[in-house]
């Protein structure tokens, strides 16, 4: 009788490939009613209107932009990327090996394929996007979807977003990368929700790190977090631990290469961008200690990065509708966790508002310790939760109304009331796109004719070392002969025995440069050897002049 009925029970057991295939139909069934479900909750849809609104912004912000001349910064990541494409196998190799190489690394396979600078512009677009997308996502998360859904709005319309959806920086791709890492962060971490999460906030933290190293700096509120969560327990969180193996794997390619130029990694960033001298294999130390004022600078200029006008602000006393939302706002929100940090350990709310308090306080003081100059595209990640925090007054009036008015009503009234106080924001990122478009272009103008009248062996002396190498194809030098940041710069004397030896065809002045003073009198010194073949004008006076080189007159 038993054998009958364990027959009969394994007659209606399904199988492996049975229970397979019902696993991915309830998977493919929970998919579409999650589809389903999103499309009809209400704050989805308004965020959908915003997403798409976002989106043809950035479209538009492509089309006055994707003419312009490559900044600086950008010119070094894509003349790089040329180089790695094979473009000209000549060229020098330019690339500074402390920095991330990912983003000229997604550049060489674009200008493998032929889509090139076109396509890194049009995938910034999509970046920049995407970064309202995640931002969305994440505050949901954490919090609600109606704060996530007005913090949205404040980065779509955010000038700093909208003026570096025009440059081919790496501050928005890594910004990307990074609030997808919190994400995954999130949701295995603070929501426990599997271990895939924790490996995927590995590899995103790793691609992060790879687009911008300078954004090894937000590890550290995450691990307060971990410690105000675990104390001494997350040494021993296998999950955490999973985490950090993923993460330095995907680095392991940039470790290399780091150790292979600069020596040990973590000895070298400590010495060179803290200021710790003599423990790394160069000595190099490359950021001064800073001053109690430098400390503040970004916090400081709160106000302009968050309601800029064309005056700006650099003080935090200087009042604008946006930034005195985020002072109301500021107060609103972390109140509890002035009140109650004795619970820091214990409650949850408090940890939350205890790492968005830490993550943006040490970015702006560690900014503020390496980066003095003022860059307000260096706190990009830092930006959605600046709007989150000027939105939180909007949501905590939403608790006295929402017995006389409809929740998803006044989210649609605060979302108005915001969208017209986010006008000026708007306004301004055009205005500043418009007034920069112009910046380099006689640089660009230049290095495109050196191209069209050399060849790919032909050396170049000038200023502007990444842009004209970029546009023309060519190796170039700059006056003082140090193409890397870690080469040693020479004088006049070494210039003048270069060019004998090595016989550049090109020298070119530019006003855009900073040079030294022998470097500014060279081209006039040199008349008898240098002849002006073509000149720039800004908008009348020579701003980029190109010589050329005449072996015959006379010896340096």
């Amino acid at each position: 009788m038993e054998s009958e009925n364990n027959e009969e029970i394994l007659k209606y057991t399904p199988t492996a490939e049975q229970l397979i295939s019902i696993n991915q139909t309830q998977e493919k069934k929970e998919s579409k009613n999650f589809i389903f479900y999103w499309l009809e909750d209400s704050y989805d849809k308004l965020f959908l209107l915003i997403i798409l609104a976002a989106l043809i912004i950035r479209i538009i912000v492509y089309l006055k932009t994707n003419d312009q001349a490559l900044w600086w910064d950008a010119a070094d990541y894509m003349a790089s990327a040329k180089r790695w494409a094979g473009i000209n196998p000549n060229l020098i190799d330019m690339w500074y090996y402390r920095r991330g190489f990912l983003w000229p690394l997604i550049g060489t396979l674009f200008f493998a394929i032929g889509i090139g600078e076109i396509g890194m512009r049009i995938l910034v677009v999509l970046l920049s996007t995407g970064i309202i997308f995640v931002s969305y996502f994440l505050i949901s998360e954490m919090f609600n979807k109606k704060l996530a859904l007005l913090t949205s709005l404040g980065i779509t319309l955010s000038w700093v977003f909208l003026f570096f959806t025009g440059r081919l920086l790496t501050e928005i791709p890594a910004t990307f990368f990074l609030l997808i890492a919190l994400l995954f962060f999130w949701k295995g971490y603070m929501k426990n929700q599997g271990t895939k999460y924790f490996i995927l906030f590995g590899i995103f933290a790793a691609l992060t790190v790879l687009t911008r190293m300078q954004y090894l700096m937000f590890v550290i509120p995450i691990l307060l977090l971990a410690l105000v969560r675990e104390k001494h327990k997350i040494f021993v969180n296998k999950k955490l631990w999973i985490s950090l193996i993923i993460f330095i794997i995907v680095l392991l390619p940039h470790l290399y290469l780091y150790n292979k130029h600069f020596g040990n990694p973590i000895l070298d960033l400590t010495n060179y961008y803290l200021g710790i001298e003599g423990i790394s294999k160069t000595g190099e130390v490359g950021v001064e200690l800073a001053k109690t004022s430098d400390l503040f600078l970004y916090i400081n200029n709160l106000p302009y990065i968050l309601d800029a006008n064309q005056q700006g602000y650099s003080s935090l006393f200087v009042i604008s509708p946006v930034y005195f939302l985020f002072i109301i706002g500021f107060f609103l929100f972390f109140i509890d966790l002035f009140l109650g940090f004795d619970k820091i350990f214990s409650n949850e709310n408090i940890q939350k508002k205890f790492f968005i308090l830490s993550f943006i306080v040490l970015s702006f003081l560690f900014l503020g310790y390496i980066a003095p100059q003022l860059e307000q595209r260096y706190i990009m990640p830092v930006i959605p939760f600046l709007f989150f925090i000027t939105v939180y007054p909007f949501y905590f009036i939403t608790g006295f109304l929402k017995e006389k008015i409809n929740p998803k009503t006044t989210a649609i009234v605060f979302l108005i009331i915001f969208l017209v106080i986010l006008i000026p924001n708007y306004k301004f990122g055009f205005n500043l796109i418009e007034s920069k478009k112009a910046s380099y272009y006689e640089v660009k103008q230049a290095g495109e004719w050196i191209k069209q009248n050399s060849v790919p062996e032909d050396i170049i002396i000038g200023s502007g070392l990444p842009q004209l190498t970029y546009y023309s194809e060519r190796s170039v030098y700059p006056f003082e002969l140090a193409y890397r940041r870690d080469l040693v710069k020479g004088n006049e004397s070494d210039l003048d025995k270069f060019i004998l030896e090595k016989k550049p065809k090109y020298l070119v002045a530019s006003a855009y440069e900073r040079e030294e003073p022998w470097a500014l009198a060279y081209p006039q010194k040199n008349q008898d050897i240098l002849i002006s073949v073509q000149a720039y004008p800004n908008p009348q006076q020579p701003i980029v002049i190109v010589y050329q080189f005449d072996y015959n007159k006379a010896v340096l």
